[in-house]
C-alpha cells in the first residue's frame, strides 16, 4: 500500500521530517552550546588551580604555565593520576562532589528535558489531528454503511478526496449502486411471476369451474353407481386441493412481489383466532378430532386482520391435516409486556428429525408423510405473514407426540 497516494498522510509525513530536521537543528545547537559551556567551566576551573598554585609557590609562576599548556606524556598522566586518586578524587567520584560538573550535569539535563518536550509537543499534536480526522472519516463511512444495510439504497459515501479511505468509499458505491440494480430487477422479476400467477390462476379457474360443473352433473346423472360416485369424490377432492393451491400460490405471489401493504390496527387477538377455529369445525367433526382454545383474557394486537387471520388458519390447517381421529388440537394466547405467544399444539404424528429443518421451504413434502393432503405452501405462506408483522415461527416436535408451532409478535415492534 502506497501512503502517499494520501493527501493527509502525504501531509503528515512532511510535517514529521520537517520537525525531525528542525529537531536535528535543535540538537546541534544545544550540543554546540553544552561545548561551549563545557569549555567555559573546564577554563575557569583551570584558572582556579593554577591561581591556587601560584598562591601557594610564587617561584614556581613559569612552571604553573607549563603544566597547562605543555604536552604532557602518559607516564605524566599515569603519576598524576596516582597522586590525585590517593586524595580521592578518581573517576568514580561523586558527582555532588564536584560542583562544577555538578552545575553542568543539571543544565545539560533540564536542557535535554526542554528539548524532549518541545518535539513531543510538535509531533503529538501532528499525529492526533491526523488520527482524529482519519477515524471521523472512517465513523462517516460506518454510518452511511449502516444507513445502506437499513435500507436507504440511495445513500452514497464521500468519495471526492485522494488515499485509501477514497477508494474504499469508491467501491463501496459501486456495490450500492449494482446492489440498487439488482434490487429493482428482483422487483421486476417478483411482479412479472405475480402478473404471470395472477393471469395463469385466472386463465385456470374457468376450466376447473367447468369440471367441478361436469362433476356435478354426472353425480346426479349416476347417483345410484358405486364406482362411478367413488371417482367423483376423488376428482372433487383434487379439484378442490387445485382451487385451494392456485388461492395459495396468488397469496405467495403478493407477498413474494413486495406489493402488500399491511393494514395496521388494532384488534382484538381472540377473535381472530375464534374465526380461524370456526372455518374448521365441519371438518373436525367428520374426522372425530376436537379442537379448543385457551386464551386468559382478551388481548389486543396492532395487526392486519385478514393476513394474519390467513397465517394462524394455515397453521390450524396444518395440525388437522397431520392428526387422526381421537387426537386433540389445542390452541392458547399469552400477552407480556415484549411479545404475545400464538401456540398451535397437537398430539398427532409429530414431526421427523430430517425434515423439522425444511419444513417452512415452498412445495415442501415429507417422504415420512406422502399419503397427507397438502400443496407446501402453507408453512411458506404463514410464516412471510408473520415476519412482515415484524414476529417469527418456531415449531418444536419430539418423536410421535404431537408438534408446536408457536408465533411469537413482538410488542415493541413498529411497522
Amino acid at each position: 500500500m502506497n501512503l502517499l497516494i494520501n493527501r493527509s498522510a502525504r501531509k503528515l509525513l512532511i510535517l514529521l521530517i520537517l520537525l525531525i530536521l528542525a529537531g536535528a537543528g535543535l540538537t546541534q545547537i544545544i550540543a554546540y552550546t553544552n561545548a561551549v559551556h563545557f569549555r567555559n567551566e573546564m577554563v575557569t576551573h583551570d584558572y582556579a588551580l593554577a591561581g591556587y598554585l601560584a598562591a601557594q609557590h610564587p617561584e614556581l609562576a613559569a612552571d604553573i604555565r607549563a603544566a597547562f599548556t605543555a604536552e604532557k606524556s602518559g607516564s605524566e598522566a599515569a603519576a598524576g593520576k596516582n597522586l590525585l586518586e590517593q586524595a580521592g578524587y578518581r573517576n568514580s567520584i561523586n558527582l555532588n562532589l564536584l560542583p562544577r560538573v555538578d552545575r553542568f550535569y543539571k543544565a545539560n539535563a533540564g536542557a535535554s528535558l526542554i528539548y524532549s518536550l518541545i518535539m513531543g509537543a510538535a509531533i503529538l499534536p501532528a499525529v492526533w489531528l491526523f488520527l482524529r480526522a482519519h477515524y471521523k472519516k472512517i465513523d462517516e463511512f460506518s454510518g452511511d454503511i449502516n444507513k445502506i444495510m437499513e435500507g436507504a439504497i440511495a445513500t452514497r459515501l464521500d468519495d471526492s478526496e485522494e488515499g485509501s479511505l477514497a477508494k474504499l468509499a469508491a467501491s463501496i458505491n459501486t456495490m450500492t449502486a449494482s446492489l440498487h440494480t439488482h434490487i429493482a430487477r428482483e422487483k421486476q422479476s417478483r411482479v412479472f411471476l405475480k402478473d404471470l400467477l395472477t393471469n395463469v390462476s385466472h386463465q385456470l379457474k374457468t376450466p376447473l369451474s367447468a369440471l367441478t360443473m361436469y362433476t356435478d352433473i354426472m353425480r346426479d346423472e349416476n347417483p345410484d353407481n358405486e364406482v362411478i360416485a367413488s371417482f367423483l369424490d376423488k376428482s372433487e377432492n383434487e379439484l378442490d386441493r387445485m382451487q385451494a393451491l392456485i388461492a395459495n400460490l396468488l397469496k405467495l405471489a403478493r407477498l413474494d412481489a413486495g406489493i402488500i401493504e399491511l393494514s395496521i390496527k388494532d384488534h382484538l387477538l381472540n377473535d381472530i383466532i375464534r374465526q380461524a377455529a370456526a372455518s374448521f369445525e365441519t371438518r373436525l367433526l367428520q374426522e372425530n378430532k376436537t379442537l379448543t382454545v385457551k386464551a386468559g383474557r382478551e388481548v389486543h394486537y396492532a395487526c392486519d386482520r385478514e393476513w394474519l387471520l390467513e397465517a394462524l388458519s394455515n397453521l390450524i390447517k396444518n395440525a388437522v391435516e397431520h392428526t387422526t381421529a381421537g387426537n386433540r388440537i389445542e390452541i392458547s394466547v399469552e400477552d407480556t409486556p415484549v411479545l404475545v405467544k400464538i401456540a398451535v399444539r397437537d398430539d398427532g404424528e409429530g414431526i421427523h428429525p430430517d425434515d423439522i429443518n425444511h419444513i417452512f421451504k415452498r412445495f415442501y413434502r415429507s417422504r415420512f408423510s406422502q399419503n397427507k393432503q397438502g400443496t407446501g405452501i402453507g408453512l411458506t405462506l404463514a410464516k412471510s405473514v408473520i415476519e412482515m408483522h415484524g414476529g417469527f415461527i418456531s415449531v418444536e416436535s419430539t418423536g410421535n407426540r404431537g408438534a408446536e408451532f408457536a408465533v411469537h409478535l413482538p410488542r415493541l415492534t413498529k411497522l
